[in-house]
Order: structure tokens, then sequence, then C-alpha cells
């Protein structure tokens, strides 16, 4: 035997030993372990770290399998060491035929390809979860629906996307659709088709669709869309036209291929409003049917939106987009349209809901100032309407979103923190791009000190709308988050777009980042383009001449003191605040956790109104600024 070589000689102890068996049965258990424990671990809400640990025991478990084979054997008389191989063993096992021989060793190599595949795969899996659920709860929520979705960070907004990579199902985007009706007033309306198309695209299984937030990001533009497929990490496209002149309604749609901008399918419809949602149930089974892929709902009624009276839905429509406008006279308006809605259609859920938001916006836009009201009495009926509209929308449709951020706002601004915070949450849960949803939540969190928060929702509701509101709101935040820069220019960008000054406070939070940052010329001549602004022109001429004595017909106690504090005078600016009371329902004083106010917070005097408020004690914690050079 001493020319047989070594390692047959050590494969044939391997084998005497059972060793070979031992790898084979520990690879094989191994492999259904780790692939039940991928399958289970999850729904029973065990964390992340369970399966890594998991892998490792199983992994470093198998050469110690290995090495307890080797050395003790299992005899009917129990686990014994491995005695040494009988005289003519060891040579018995290597002159077997192969068809003996290899079968055993086959195995055992089986077996450690099932630890390590089995190891790696579920590991990778592992991996690849903890990564998302890592990000932005937005990002992941939007994920897991097979949508796009926009990533904020502490220095703005930008467009990220999931790894979609082993999603196979057809991508789409749905861009706005352009309003080609003849006065060019009907922009209300495409938008509105343009998201209920989107709605209905989405209740398909079997069609991933880019969200609301990524479309829209492309109104008013004629991108390549080729572009667009690369950035939104969408192959298809539907984009097209709205053309409404009374009754009759013509909509055209096409569906492109953005790998080569072929031209997949195509169609006009020529109909009367009532036929509306027909019209978007037919886009969308004839996108279903292009893309082969089947619709996946149990009825056609399941893509239709409940609401047999189309002139209650144009109505909704307008007095959403009256809304989104803001003004004294654009709220007082969708008052009125949500009304006429519900008294054509009583049942409809988004009608109630609707005219729930626009009650409890209506004591910001007072008519004939602009301003918010300063009679508690006009908030409270204001905020008891739209309690009463909300609840209705919810006993009509629980799950309806526009009526949870209703009930928010309300709550919020009657100083109900935890309240407020559970219905927008609610409202996000069930439609995570809600644009309403997302700015007056991040107004409660910018109310409450919590303005790194506030950042990242205020900056979703701007990736949603880029509109003159969502701008302010956005703007506001920024400033209280030190960012005076982003707030300037982002206020600026609102200015422009609100000619008319609808937008409620618009020009005093420019006004506020201009003086904050000394830029006083700048902020002499906003005073005299927009008009109407003779408190800030006091608050300007005091920051001037230094001269406290002229800020005393300024009727706003924050904005005096916050003057004040500028000119480093912040025992006067407490004097001024001394024995403040407000009174519910009013909002949040946010400004008491800006920066201007940082030096006289811990006052027990502005303690004091914090505490009517039930913020006392509570410091802001705001995100980190920027690097040098970047920009919102």
């Amino acid at each position: 035997m001493s020319d047989v070589p070594g390692y047959q000689k050590f494969f044939a102890e391997l084998k005497r030993r059972r060793v070979f068996r031992v790898m084979a049965v520990y690879g094989a258990a191994a492999f259904v372990i780790l692939q039940v424990a991928d399958i289970a671990f999850e729904p029973l809400g065990l964390p992340s770290w369970a399966i890594t640990f998991l892998i490792a025991l199983v992994v470093l478990g198998f050469p110690l399998a290995i090495i307890l084979a080797w050395a003790f054997d299992v005899t009917p008389a129990g686990v014994k060491r491995t005695e040494d191989a009988a005289p003519g063993e060891i040579t018995e096992i290597i002159a077997a035929p192969a068809s003996s021989r290899w079968p055993a060793g086959i195995l055992a190599l089986v077996g450690v390809v099932a630890v390590v595949w089995g190891a790696w795969y579920v590991g990778k899996r592992a991996g690849a979860s903890e990564t998302a659920t890592s990000a932005d709860p937005g990002l992941v929520a939007e994920a897991e629906a097979g949508a796009g979705s926009t990533a904020v960070t502490p220095t703005g907004v930008e467009l990220a996307y999931a790894e979609l990579s082993e999603d196979v199902r057809p991508s789409i985007a749905v861009l706005p659709f352009k309003d080609m009706s003849q006065g060019g007033d009907q922009e209300y309306f495409s938008d509105g088709m343009t998201e209920e198309i989107l709605n209905v695209l989405a209740k398909i299984p079997d069609l991933r669709v880019a969200a609301r937030t990524t479309a829209f990001a492309y109104k008013g533009q004629d991108p390549d869309l080729r572009d667009v497929g690369q950035d939104l990490g969408v192959r298809y496209i539907l984009e097209g036209s709205v053309r409404k002149a009374g009754d009759d309604l013509r909509i055209t749609a096409q569906l492109i291929d953005t790998q080569d901008n072929f031209h997949v399918w195509s169609d006009s419809y020529d109909r009367q409003l009532d036929n509306v949602f027909e019209i978007q149930s037919e886009i969308a089974e004839a996108i279903a049917g292009a893309l082969r892929v089947p619709l996946g709902v149990d009825e056609k009624a399941d893509l239709v939106i409940p609401t047999g009276d189309m002139a209650a839905y144009d109505l909704y429509l307008e007095g959403r987009a009256r809304v989104r406008a803001r003004g004294p006279e654009n709220i007082v308006d969708a008052i009125t349209m949500f009304e006429a809605a519900i008294a054509r259609d009583s049942a409809w859920a988004p009608a109630w809901a609707g005219l729930a938001i626009a009650r409890s916006l209506e004591p910001y836009y007072q008519p004939g100032t602009g301003w918010p009201a300063t009679d508690a009495g006009i908030w409270e009926r204001a905020f008891s309407a739209a309690e009463r509209a909300a609840v209705q929308a919810l006993e009509l449709d629980p799950d309806n979103a526009s009526a949870r951020v209703a009930l928010g706002t309300v709550y919020r601004d009657r100083w109900m923190w935890d309240e407020a915070e559970a219905e927008f949450r609610s409202a996000l849960a069930a439609d995570p791009d809600n644009v309403e949803a997302h700015q007056q939540y991040a107004e409660l969190l910018n109310a409450v000190g919590r303005q790194a928060e506030a950042l990242n929702s205020s900056a979703r509701a701007l990736a949603l709308d880029r509109s003159a509101i969502r701008l302010a709101s956005h703007a506001s935040v920024a400033r209280h988050n030190g960012r005076g820069d982003e707030a300037i220019d982002l206020a600026l960008e609102g200015v422009e777009k609100d000619p008319e000054g609808n937008v409620n406070l618009l020009e005093n939070v420019l006004f506020d980042a201009f003086v904050n940052a000394g830029r006083y010329d700048e902020a002499q001549q906003l005073v005299a383009d927009r008009g109407g602004l003779e408190a800030l022109n006091l608050a300007l001429a005091a920051l001037r001449a230094g001269d406290p004595d002229l800020l005393d017909p300024l009727p706003f106690k924050i904005e005096k003191a916050h003057i004040l504090v500028l000119m480093g005078m912040p025992d006067r600016a407490l004097d001024v605040l001394d024995g403040w009371v407000i009174d519910p329902p009013f909002m949040g004083k946010a400004d008491l956790f800006a920066p201007w106010a940082d030096p006289i917070r811990d006052d027990p005097r502005v303690q004091a109104i914090l505490a009517q408020m039930g913020l006392e004690g509570i410091e802001p914690v705001r995100a980190p600024l920027p690097a040098r050079g970047e920009r919102d």
C-alpha cells in the first residue's frame, strides 16, 4: 500500500469516518433552513440582523461538523472517539470500484455547494432588504409599491429611485396632459385628467407606474423622452392633451417607448363630458393591451371614480385648482365649488374632503386683507365647519387622505399636536404623494421645533408641486433651519410665480430672510414692488435708523420682537413679549423656534408663551447646514 498516493488514503479515511456523509446531510439541511428563514423571518417581524446571525451560524458550523465527524463516531453504545482503521480497511476502500467510491464524494461536494450558495443568496437578499429599510421611509414605501420616489437630503431635493432590476413588470410614467382648450383656461381639468389616468393605471398590478412626484416635475417642459425614461427609471411614457369646450371633450394620448421613441400606441377620444370616466378606463385598457398585461381587477367598475354627476366632477376639479392657487378669492370660490359639487352628489367623499381642506384654510386668507384672521371666533367657526366636512368624508370613505389632512390641520391649529400628527401620518400612509399632507405636516413639525423633519416634508411637497405656495412653505422652513440663502432663492421664485400676491405671507418670508442677511436694500425694493406692506416698512425704517421707537405702531408682537433682536436689543424684545397671551384656535408660533429667537428662547417670559401651546422646554432640532457652494 506504500505506492498508493497520499490523497487517496486521505479521501478513504474521510469516507471511513463518514465525513462525506455528514457534509452531504449538513449541506442539504443548511440549505433548507436558510430558505425557510429567508421566507419566514420578515413576516414574523424578526430583526434584520437575525438572518445575518443565522447565516454566520450555518457557515461556521460547517467546518465544526466536519471536525466532529472526523473525531467522533455515533455507535449503538453512544458517541465515541473514532477508532483507528483496522488492518487492510483503508486498502479495501481504495480498491473498491469507482461506482461505490465516487457517490459519497459527489454528495459531499453538493453539500459544500449547498452551504456556500445558500448562504450567499440569502445574504445578498438580506443585504438588499437592509439597504432598503435604512433609506428614507417615503422612498421605501414607494419602492415597495414599485414607483419612483423623491428622496430629500439635507441640502435639498433630488430624484432617486429604488433598485428595480428584479422588477420585470412594464414600467410607465404619465406626464401632465397639456391644456389645448381655445381659451387656455382648462388647465385644472387637464391636470385632473392626468392624475385620474395615473391613478387608474396604478390599480393594474402587473404595471409599474412612476409616482405623481416624478411625473409633474416635467410640467410645462418639453423634455427628450429618452432622458425622461432614464431619469425616472421607466421604459414607457404616456403623454397627451385635453381640449374641453362646454360638454365637448377631446382627449389625445400616446404611449412611447423611451428606448427608441417608438409610438407603441396612440388614440383620440371625441366624447361628451359625461363619458370622461369611460375614457380614463379605455386608456388604461388600451395601454394594458399594448403592453400585454392583464388589468388585474375584478370588474371594469373598479377603474372608475364613483360619481355619476359630471358637473360635480368638474366643480370638484376646479375647486382643487383654486385651493392650490390660494388667495382669499380663490379659497372662497373653492368653498363655493365644493359645496355646489356636494349639492349635486352628497354621497361623494372627495367633494366633502375638498370642502374640509378649503374650510381649514379659510381663516388664513381673510377677504380684504389677505392676512390671517386675528379673531379667534373666525378661526373656530372655520375649523368647526372643516371638521364636520372631514368627518362626513371619512364616514363615506375611511381611507380618504384629504379628509385626514383637513382634520390634521384643524388639530394642529388648535395645538392638539399628537392628534394632528396622527392624522397627517394616516393621510400619507393612504396617499404617499398627497402634496397638501406633506406641506401641512411640515408646518406642524416646524411649529413644534422639529425643523429638520419639517425640511424633509416641505421639500417633498415642493417636489410634488413647485407652485408659489409650496415655495413659500419650503422657504419658511429653510429659514427656520438657518438656511437663509436657500430661503431667499425659494421665496424669490415664489414671488415670480405669484405676481398678484395670492400666497399668504410669502412676502413676509422673503422680507425676513432679507433682513436676517442684512440685505436691507433688497428688502426695501420688495416692499416698494409688492405694495400693501406698511408694517414691513416700519420694521425696515427701525433697522436702518437703529431706533426701536419706530416699531411702536407695528401691530405684530412677534415681528416686533424679531426686529429688536436683530437690532441687538434682546431685553427690549422680551419686554414686548412679556405676558403675551394667545388664544387657540390659531397657528403655532413657529417663529419662536427660528434662529433669531435663540438668544431669548430660554427666558421664562418666552417659555411662558410656549407653555400656552404645550411646547415649553422644547429645543429646535435643525438639519445640518449644506456644504459651501451647495444650493437647494
